[in-house]
């Protein structure tokens, strides 16, 4: 494979990775003596002005979740667009599949595989792998959980201007859950993941959401992702911020 372009074919492999690996994931959790069920959501969310200047964004995901009792699985498939007058001023698809294999209630290893397509910010593909441990948090039983994760990265860059850059990382993971009532839950996320080659290079994901369950089925959900790349590609910004109001529908 060529270092200066991933190929058409490697960015739908990658793009895919949450299909792909779940009839992989479910069967080894049927092998292992694992019998809890997934737990799946869909989100879907639009904004749209008009007058002074005309702007859609459009926004959806969907996910999965299985936790067993020697392996968890972890899949999610995301996609924004966003234009304004008449112009695409934003795309971006992305997919992550994540194994965890538990030690014990607290403690687990995990292997991750992440890819993520965003020409508006100068990658054609970017390719993450990780592996790890990591340690759960019952802080209460009932209303807060939290985990923390961290272990060694490679990250693969192929840019719109037909570069190609390897990174070898340390990536630290922290997820908190906070469920003040039977319908509303804060989360923050929180991943840092650093060269070891170069201390100035370095990349920070930010994301705090909201949530407020309508039913059994729907939530809705507000939520803002900060993005921060310490050395972005040439012409693109070193900072994201995207703000998402959607509603979530469980299955």
């Amino acid at each position: 494979m060529p270092e200066t372009s991933p190929g058409r074919h490697w960015v739908a492999l990658g793009l895919s990775l949450p299909l792909l690996a779940s009839p992989a994931l479910a069967g080894a959790e049927e092998a292992s003596g694992d019998e809890t069920g997934w737990k799946n959501e869909g989100e879907l969310g639009l904004t749209t002005a008009s007058g002074n200047s005309e702007t859609t964004t459009a926004t959806a995901s969907v996910s999965g979740d299985r936790e067993g009792r020697k392996l968890s699985a972890h899949l999610m498939a995301e996609g924004r667009y966003s234009e304004e007058e008449g112009e695409s001023t934003s795309q971006r698809i992305h997919g992550s599949a994540q194994l965890d294999y538990n030690f014990s209630r607290r403690d687990y290893g995990f292997g991750l595989l992440q890819a993520t397509n965003d020409r508006f910010a100068g990658y054609e593909l970017r390719l993450q792998e990780a592996i790890g441990v990591g340690r759960k948090f019952f802080l209460d039983r009932d209303s807060l959980d939290w985990r923390l994760e961290g272990g060694p990265a490679l990250r693969q860059e192929w840019t719109v201007d037909d570069t190609y850059d390897r990174v070898v990382s340390a990536r630290i993971r922290t997820l908190f859950e906070w469920r003040f009532n039977e319908r509303s839950a804060l989360t923050q996320e929180l991943i840092w993941t650093h060269s070891v080659e170069d201390i100035d290079e370095y990349l920070a994901t930010n994301v705090t959401s909201l949530r407020l369950r309508i039913n059994s089925r729907l939530a809705l959900k507000t939520s803002i992702r900060i993005e921060h790349d310490s050395q972005p590609p040439k012409d693109a910004e070193p900072t994201d911020v995207w703000t998402t109001t959607s509603l979530l529908y469980s299955f």
